[in-house]
């Protein structure tokens, strides 16, 4: 029977130096996986709000403790040049691509902001749209022909119910991020049955950007669950760690609705 081991599989986690991405990032390497942990450095901002960032080496020091030949890459998946040399670096590193986890996006970022319609500007779309699905489009289209080539492959792409459903000041996001499921769909369907990709319309998180929510945006969101809270990163990357194993080798072209049971 198939399972949950990715031994010496090769995995490339981008937005992985904290939070979300950091879980999916443990998890794999838990499970065997050689990891790659992208990040970018801090930015200065021009429109929107400072997001926390982290280093990538103190991610990479905690996988290596597990067992995992892992390596940290500074990169800003926005840039083609820098997700080229990425790739570039981890098949040095490994010579091999087996997973692709897309976790960089965001509601708002330094260069754009989320809030009202009537309160934002094209550059607001246009920045969430960039950060949210080129992102995306750029990594997985740089390491589909090294799956394709090795015969099999597995991507995921992080979404979010904001794609699936509307919200209160998550337009841009929203838009953003039903691009990144139906994007995903569309690679799934043209790059089968060699790579399979799979997008995951997360809920809830518990994440280090959580405690700069007011509990009445927090108590907002766990109201509109079945399981009144909100769900954990180690959780969330269990999701991840199926699709990207053997166990979840019959499912591409899905959209995960991991949010605790919408209501």
């Amino acid at each position: 029977m198939p399972t949950f081991d990715l031994t010496d599989r090769a995995a490339i986690v981008t937005g992985g130096s904290q939070g979300f991405g950091k879980a999916i990032a443990l998890g794999l390497a838990r499970q065997g996986a050689n990891v790659v942990v992208a990040a970018r450095e801090p930015e200065d901002v021009t429109v929107g709000r400072e997001r926390p960032h982290a280093p990538v080496h103190p991610v990479v020091d905690e996988l290596r403790a597990i067992g995992s030949r892992a390596i940290g890459v500074t990169a800003d998946v926005r840039n083609q040049d820098e997700v080229d040399a990425l790739v570039a670096r981890t098949m040095d590193e490994f010579g091999r691509i087996d997973i692709l986890v897309n976790v960089v996006g965001g509601s708002w970022g330094e260069t754009f902001r989320s809030g009202p319609l009537l309160e934002l500007e094209p550059l607001d779309f246009i920045e969430c749209y960039r950060v949210n699905v080129l992102t995306a489009f750029m990594c997985a289209k740089a390491v589909q022909p090294v799956m394709k080539a090795q015969g099999k492959g597995a991507i995921v792409n992080i979404a979010s119910q904001a794609g699936v459903n509307p919200g209160m000041g998550q337009a841009a996001y929203g838009a953003a991020k039903a691009g990144v499921i139906n994007m995903s769909k569309s690679m799934a369907y043209e790059w089968a049955p060699e790579v399979r990709v799979n997008a995951i319309a997360l809920g809830g998180i518990e994440t280090p950007h959580r405690p700069m929510w007011h509990e009445s945006a927090r108590s907002a969101t766990t109201s509109r669950n079945a399981m009144g809270r909100l769900g954990t990163p180690d959780e969330h990357a269990g999701t991840v760690l199926w699709l990207v194993s053997d166990l979840g080798g019959y499912i591409t072209g899905a959209a995960i609705e991991a949010d605790g049971g919408r209501r």
